[in-house]
């Protein structure tokens, strides 16, 4: 089923287009919400929020980018909502809790790091959130980024400069030189 069949079908509301429209992004959506909130409720919550309002404005989508980015730019709207709502960055930093530098080895190392990174993530402004999850997590180009966010690319890469420098900040206040190089994602560096 093309993009556009998809599309068809869920403008006439049949079940088989909707299912086919969810499973093709419901994944990808849940990730990011994931990474946004740290907490599988609350992701989960967003995901079913994020859904509803894909399906109630569907007739609102006029093409002007991929539905891929269109349903993108809803999650992340739906997430920034989410915090306003509720405020909470104390308590995803409390959700995140690595060892101490001193008792980390191999394995325990790596995944301290990556605590490390999400946590210092969790740290940042919203709108620096959104731009490293996007680029690192989601594997965003700049154009499909501008997209989502609405913001000319121009925007997008000085503000994702400003995101890693924040980023490096928030990690090299509390970790060795050496590791203030990060992976966050597939071959990806920040």
């Amino acid at each position: 089923m093309t993009e556009a069949d998809i599309l068809a079908g869920c403008l006439r509301q049949e079940p088989a287009a909707q299912r086919e429209l969810y499973a093709r992004w419901s994944d990808r959506i849940y990730r990011l919400l994931l990474r946004f909130t740290h907490n599988a409720d609350d992701a989960a919550d967003l995901l079913q929020e994020t859904f509803v309002r894909v399906f109630q404005n569907l007739e609102r989508f006029r093409g002007g980018s991929s539905l891929g980015t269109w349903i993108y730019r809803i999650a992340v709207n739906e997430a920034r909502q989410h915090f306003r709502r509720r405020n909470r960055h104390d308590e995803i930093l409390r959700q995140v809790v690595a060892p101490p530098p001193e008792a980390r080895t191999g394995d325990q190392e790596a995944a301290a790091l990556r605590m490390d990174v999400m946590a210092a993530v969790a740290q940042l402004p919203e709108e620096e959130r959104a731009l490293i999850l996007l680029r690192y997590f989601e594997d965003l180009d700049y154009a499909r980024m501008a997209e989502v966010l609405e913001k000319p690319p121009g925007t997008i890469a000085s503000g994702l400069n400003r995101a890693r420098r924040l980023l490096v900040e928030i990690l090299g206040s509390g970790m060795e030189p050496a590791a203030r190089v990060v992976k966050a994602g597939p071959g990806r560096r920040i």
